[in-house]
């Protein structure tokens, strides 16, 4: 009978320490991919949560606004303040909050007809190139070259030559050097966030300050967390925000945005907006009008709307500088909105966004542009 020498002995535990080594592995490996899954899985759902909580918002937001509007002309309408603090949904109100099957949604709407004309006033400005440039410096805060190549592009994407207009303008032969290369739209513009494919169109020109802008960042920050579910939070959420945004250190409006001043819906080359409507960055449009007053303006019109140029608007500062600005009731018979809505799934940590326009008129809501932001 042979005795086992002791390199045998070696060998043998060699093989089990790798086999045991090679089954660590394995399992390290299964536990990785199974909680992989499970966070994939759990992402998905949340996802899936917050997706149809913005697609509520959406909907809700268009029978509220249906229901106000009916609750306005009846004499069932309360004229308590405080009866009507949660009662009507409006254009241009700060954002409005409220919780879906456990999730929670944030809905903003804007009034398109209180926007300037997109091709109305680019056309004008194909004559008069100084006009758009005065707009861009005044209102969006861009100056010298960057002011003047917004300016001339956004004339060559809308025109239909292929001249170059002023020294910064970019036709056709920019767009196709481009990577991706893309083609200069020299015609309608279909919806006004395709001026962002303009050259001289960043984001910060787009955008502005407004809150409109997409949020690129899915999972919440712990403040972004507490902020949303402070248990005493602020009847306008985030206004104040707004207008520290809205404004500069010295007191001057300079960084709102192309998609706060032109709407691809309206016909009007100057801005006389709809003061029932106007949003917070729409009202800092008008020459004298300050944040304080743009807020008490909005928050006296959720109590009761104007009923006139002399409807308790005279109290408020500098109305002789904005008062023929405006205007108090909407034209037409068909109006055009904006909605932008936020959804939050249940534990509050994944967002998604949805915007999207419709039209309504005395017998039809037509829906258009949905957009899923991120």
């Amino acid at each position: 009978m042979k005795s086992v020498s002791n390199n045998e002995h070696g060998i043998a535990l060699l093989l089990v320490l790798w086999v045991i080594t090679l089954f660590a592995i394995i399992c390290t490996e299964f536990s990785w991919t199974m909680r992989t899954e499970s966070i994939i899985a759990r992402n998905f759902r949340d996802g899936e949560q917050a997706y149809y909580a913005a697609e509520s918002g959406i909907h809700r937001a268009i029978i509220e606004m249906e229901r106000s509007s009916k609750l306005r002309k009846s004499s069932a309408a309360p004229e308590d303040a405080e009866e009507t603090e949660d009662l009507y949904w409006e254009p241009g109100a700060p954002p409005y909050r409220f919780s879906f099957d456990g999730g929670d949604c944030e809905v903003r709407i804007e009034d398109e007809g209180n926007k300037i004309g997109l091709h109305a006033y680019l056309k004008k400005a194909k004559s008069n190139p100084t006009l758009l440039k005065s707009l861009i410096e005044n209102k969006i805060g861009l100056e010298g070259e960057d002011r003047d190549i917004l300016a001339d592009s956004l004339i060559d994407w809308y025109d239909k030559d292929s001249n170059i207009t002023g020294v910064h303008g970019a036709e056709n032969d920019y767009y196709q050097s481009l990577d991706p290369p893309y083609s200069c739209r020299n015609g309608y513009i279909s919806v006004i966030e395709e001026l962002l494919l303009v050259r001289g169109v960043t984001e910060k020109a787009y955008y502005g300050a407004s809150a409109m802008r997409p949020n690129t960042k899915v999972l919440l920050t712990e403040a972004e967390l507490a902020a949303m579910t402070a248990e005493h939070a602020d009847d306008f959420p985030g206004q104040e925000n707004m207008e520290t945004e809205a404004y500069s250190e010295d007191g001057d409006q300079t960084n709102l945005g192309l998609c706060n001043i032109f709407s691809t819906f309206s016909l009007s080359t100057s801005f006389r907006p709809n003061i029932n409507t106007a949003s917070f960055e729409q009202l800092l449009l008008l020459e004298g009008m300050t944040p304080e007053t743009a807020r008490e303006i909005i928050a006296e019109r959720k109590i009761r709307l104007f009923q006139s140029k002399t409807d308790r608007l005279p109290q408020f500062e500098n109305y002789g500088a904005w008062q023929n600005s405006i205007q108090v009731k909407g034209t037409g018979t068909t109006k055009y909105y904006k909605i932008i809505a936020t959804g939050f799934s249940r534990d509050r940590q994944i967002s998604k966004t949805i915007s999207c326009n419709y039209a309504a008129d005395k017998k039809n809501v037509v829906i258009t542009n949905w957009k899923i932001l991120n």
